[in-house]
């Protein structure tokens, strides 16, 4: 089950952002309170699909707690959406906690609803799709692994292929990628990680690998031969 923690020490707001979460999928878990130091210690308990952070809060900010959750490992990415009545202060968090978006209070319930039913029909793990979320300056990609083609590593920049698009990255290696990677992805050159389930033919006398939707086939290194030969089951 997917959850999202609310702090915002308002209760009218908070009661209403849950509200509409709940319009949205009803089968999520909800936390709320207007403590940051409550709310950290819920972060480390409890595995949060996306915080809702108000910036002025009854004990230390909002913006210092971002801070703090973005330290945990498991929230390098995790969509953080700031409540705030000071807009101009989104420009710091773009810039250094990277959150997903922000609501200017008051707010339209059209437009809140808006932005959380993208992160929660797009950006929460559900239980049969897994997503590899994809940090680019301001922007967080959410791709899911099954919809990935494969990845080529170039000129110090990462190529994600997908069966939409390609999603050029400059702050991963293919080594970083692979840890979070299903076991469908295997390595078959230094600069290339493929999808199995998308692989069209192998031509063992040139050492390519043909993709399905992919324009050019993926190079098979020296080094990879026997491990590829022994996980593709070559005679």
């Amino acid at each position: 089950m997917s959850s999202i923690l609310i702090v915002e020490d308002e209760p009218i707001i908070a009661n209403g952002l849950a509200a509409m979460i709940n319009s949205i999928d009803s089968k999520i878990n909800i936390t709320i309170t207007g403590y940051a130091k409550e709310a950290l210690r819920y972060a480390e308990d409890i595995n949060y699909d996306i915080f809702l952070l108000d910036i002025q809060l009854k004990d230390y900010s909002g913006f210092e707690l971002a801070k703090e959750i973005r330290n945990i490992d498991n929230y390098k990415l995790t969509p953080i959406v700031f409540i705030t009545a000071v807009p101009t202060r989104e420009l710091m968090a773009f810039k250094e906690i990277h959150c997903y978006d922000y609501i200017v209070k008051p707010f339209k319930e059209e437009t809140v609803k808006t932005i959380l039913e993208t992160i929660i029909n797009y950006g929460v793990v559900k239980e049969q799709e897994v997503y590899l979320k994809l940090k680019q300056k301001e922007y967080t990609y959410f791709v899911k692994q099954d919809e990935i083609i494969y990845i080529e590593s170039q000129s110090r920049k990462i190529f994600v292929t997908t069966i939409r698009e390609q999603i050029e990255l400059s702050t991963y290696t293919l080594s970083q990628l692979l840890k979070e990677l299903n076991p469908n992805f295997i390595q078959c050159h230094k600069g290339y990680t493929i999808n199995v389930n998308y692989i069209e033919k192998v031509d063992k006398a040139n050492n390519d690998i043909y993709m399905k939707g992919a324009e050019f086939p993926v190079s098979i290194g020296r080094k990879y031969r026997d491990f590829i030969r022994g996980n593709l089951k070559w005679d």
